[in-house]
């Protein structure tokens, strides 16, 4: 064997690992072998050897019952990035906000809610500044939190949110079609009135989180185009730094 082909390997088991570890972190209570095995669609032998492995490195743990959960060491990796997420995406936050002249939000799920970890605010006359923290509003009356529903299918997302209505289930099951469709999620006046806000969600190696450019309508109906233009471009920025390795 080549060392190309030596090389190639090796990124193979590095990206069959970190998918591992992906479905392993959206399932607290711990999977088996075989749950693993189908989901991230690779034979039980192989997700066996490479459990084995990260079990060593004290990145998964056996939780008995013969189920894998994620280990301390790669917990205490994750605290460690996650705290470091403002840093890593603020260039790309930066030149959105430069882009567009507008307020910049970057955002993560918590629980069935919004969190804001990070803004930069526009010196615009006319101006949103959302609070740092929990916002308090269901994630699926929010575009971030519909962006970020929208990573998981449909039948994870009524899971995760409260019990809807039939008619809002079916609206929101529309709406996260579209946004898988375009690849963002607008909302016009949901959260606050007279206020848009287009979001994109990005999957990473640092989690999951969202970006969004809360724009006052009258605006943002004026320059829709190029600001959902420049919003798509930060997404792409932020995949190609942070995003999740795939098995590809």
């Amino acid at each position: 064997m080549s060392d190309e082909e030596k090389s190639a390997g090796g990124v193979q088991v590095i990206a069959r690992a970190a998918s591992i570890l992906e479905v392993l972190g959206q399932d607290p209570s711990g999977l088996s072998l075989g749950d693993i095995a189908g989901r991230v669609a690779l034979p039980r032998s192989t997700v066996q050897r490479i459990v084995s492995a990260l079990e060593a490195a004290n990145l998964v743990r056996n939780e008995g019952a013969g189920r894998i959960g994620l280990g301390a060491g790669l917990l205490r990796l994750m605290s460690s990035a996650h705290a470091d997420l403002v840093s890593v995406a603020k260039p790309a936050l930066q030149a959105l906000g430069t882009a567009t002249n507008e307020t910049v939000v970057l955002s993560r799920m918590s629980g069935s809610q919004l969190m804001v970890e990070h803004r930069l605010v526009s010196d615009r006359e006319l101006q949103v500044a959302p609070r740092l923290g929990l916002t308090g509003m269901p994630l699926v009356s929010t575009s971030a939190g519909r962006a970020l529903l929208a990573l998981d299918e449909d039948v994870q997302v009524m899971r995760r949110v409260d019990a809807l209505p039939a008619a809002q289930e079916k609206l929101l099951r529309q709406q996260l079609a579209e946004i898988r469709n375009c690849g963002f999620a607008c909302d016009e006046g949901e959260l606050m009135e007279g206020i848009t806000s287009s979001a994109v969600a990005v999957e990473s190696i640092l989690g999951r989180f969202a970006v969004s450019l809360p724009i006052p309508t009258v605006r943002f109906d004026k320059g829709r185009e190029h600001y959902l233009e420049c919003l798509m471009a930060c997404k792409e920025t932020l995949q190609r730094q942070v995003g999740a390795l795939t098995t590809g």
